[in-house]
């Protein structure tokens, strides 16, 4: 194995979808199975690759890719991952940084979110942006995943969230209403109104917005909360 796995990473540059696919899903066996076998130094360069890979048009390939990226992060720990991952917020590619909000998302869901959150949460001070927006966006992702368990999380990003929808950037107050979606849906039941309560505080005065993703995310936000409270 550990001659194998070197081997297979050019092969996931292969230009064939098929052959593409079961070289991610062959990695990720072997990351679940016999992760000792492999360096670390040798996982982290696959992670590299597979971010590209979650920009592939084929859904399955994009979804291999994320199971995979699950496997290695819970054999070599978050920490390195992060890292990494963290950094990629700062480029100016919109895809990459997409590509990275899902990874981080994926980190926290196989690790643990309280692996991931008190990075992001330090990561949103940063005075840039993308770098606030891609934290947004990974919370969200992050929401999604972890469903019942943000029920633990909820009051840690609270104020993160107010502060997000109270932005002047349309994108930031969006991208906070779709993570009060999931997180809304993820705790439904589990007696966290009072700070459901609070963040529709937030989310209603963006009622007036007239640009139509903006207000799409608005009112999804309101369904959401409509659910759990």
């Amino acid at each position: 194995i550990k001659d194998l796995v070197p081997r297979l990473t050019p092969i996931l540059k292969n230009q064939n979808e098929r052959v593409q696919e079961n070289a991610i899903d062959l990695i990720g066996r072997i990351a679940d199975r016999g992760a000792q076998f492999v360096s670390a130094r040798e996982w982290m360069r696959i992670c590299f690759e597979l971010i590209e890979m979650l920009r592939a048009k084929k859904k399955s390939i994009r979804r291999a890719s994320v199971s995979t990226f699950g496997f290695i992060a819970k054999a070599i720990g978050p920490s390195d991952i992060l890292h990494v991952l963290l950094g990629n917020l700062r480029v100016q590619d919109r895809t990459m940084r997409v590509c990275t909000t899902v990874s981080l998302a994926i980190v926290a869901e196989s690790c643990g979110p309280f692996t991931v959150l008190p990075a992001l949460l330090n990561e949103y001070r940063v005075p840039d942006i993308n770098v606030q927006n891609g934290c947004l966006k990974a919370l969200s992702f992050m929401f999604e995943y972890i469903g019942p368990m943000s029920k633990d999380y909820i009051y840690a990003v609270v104020t993160l969230l107010e502060d997000a929808l109270t932005d002047r950037d349309p994108v930031h107050r969006q991208t906070a209403c779709t993570a009060v979606k999931h997180l809304a849906l993820g705790v439904h039941g589990a007696g966290c109104e009072d700070a459901l309560q609070h963040l529709l505080n937030f989310v209603w005065p963006n009622i007036f917005e007239s640009s139509p993703h903006v207000i799409g995310a608005v009112f999804e936000a309101i369904e959401g909360l409509r659910v759990s409270l």
